[in-house]
């Protein structure tokens, strides 16, 4: 008889599930479609706060780089100053070095 036992128990709870199966399905079937729907509609949700967030990205985007753009152009002004000095002062310095070269004949 305690050989049966794990058979006996293994039927009982194969029909149990038979039977109860369905009532479970019934019961479990309301709750988790809510659970989808409210998945779907966490999902929309961040989709259309990220798609916000882009659209903002690219309106403050342009004028964030048409700044830069400004920005470095006026830095590239002030370099091309300062070799233009450099320049001027090179040229001095070579005609300095030239009339001592000269004074020096």
């Amino acid at each position: 008889m305690r050989t049966l036992r794990p058979f006996i128990a293994g039927i009982v709870t194969a029909a149990l599930a038979y039977i109860l199966s369905p009532k479970i399905r019934k019961k479990v079937k309301p709750v988790l479609e809510r659970g989808i729907e409210k998945g779907r509609e966490r999902m929309v949700k961040i989709r259309m706060k990220n798609s916000d967030e882009t659209i903002e990205d690219d309106s403050t985007g342009g004028q964030s780089y048409e700044r830069e753009l400004e920005k470095l152009k006026e830095e590239n002004k002030t370099y091309l100053e300062e070799i233009r000095e450099l320049k001027n002062l090179v040229s001095k310095l070579f005609d300095e070095i030239a009339s001592l070269k000269g004074k020096a004949v």
